[in-house]
């Protein structure tokens, strides 16, 4: 069973200041390697296992699957079914989501998520973590749990700095152990393709429906 030691107060201020001062912030080490190792160990067996499924772009009946615009395949995270490790990165993010709420006062009500696997050649294109007509997603957060992640092994996630989504971006490698934040609402993004299985647990603080 994991054991190992969270994230600091430290982090969780450098963080909550990122989303206050540029609306992103990129954390490397967020978890230690032991939790980073076992969560990485589960989302392989689960996706040998056949778990994950194509993800849709969408909501309700307005739900599709849509190729062209993405080709990564989740897995939906139940907090009432995880796996030791899970329960340990379900505290870990719950006491980021306290942490920046008492910061910036967002109203961050709970946190859902999933593991992604991006196979060889798969993409996201650019878009909004918001569905149309919802704003209840209101902060992206982004584990990434690959191993010995090269730059030519592509992947990246593009991150656009302005609200038009045509201006700027940074490029973040999905470093195993890095943490990505930013605020769901204003930041297009997108991820570009890799030449290896990318993997991260995906997810996002709410508010109240």
């Amino acid at each position: 069973m994991t054991t190992t030691p969270g994230a600091s107060s430290e982090s969780h201020a450098r963080i909550a200041e990122g989303l206050y001062t540029t609306g992103w912030h990129v954390e490397r080490q967020f978890v230690d390697p032991v939790l980073l190792r076992e969560l990485r160990a589960e989302s392989l067996a689960r996706w040998e296992a056949g778990s994950f499924r194509h993800a849709r772009v969408g909501t309700g009946a307005e739900k599709r699957l849509q190729t062209e615009v993405r080709r990564d395949q989740v897995c939906w995270l139940d907090e009432t079914d995880l796996t030791p490790a899970q329960s340990v990165w379900w505290n870990e993010i719950e006491l980021l989501r306290r942490a920046v709420n008492e910061a910036l006062f967002l109203g961050l009500f709970s946190y859902e998520g999933h593991l992604t696997v991006y196979p060889p050649g798969a993409f996201y294109r650019k878009h909004l973590d918001n569905f149309r007509g919802a704003r209840h997603r209101r902060v992206t957060a982004i584990l990434y749990l690959n191993d010995g992640w090269k730059r030519e092994d592509g992947g990246q996630l593009r991150l656009y700095l302005d609200e038009s989504g045509d201006g700027p971006f940074v490029d973040i490698e999905p470093l195993g152990g890095t943490l990505v934040t930013f605020l769901s609402e204003r930041f297009y993004h997108e991820v570009l393709p890799a030449t290896r299985e990318r993997l991260s647990m995906t997810g996002w603080f709410r508010t109240r429906d």
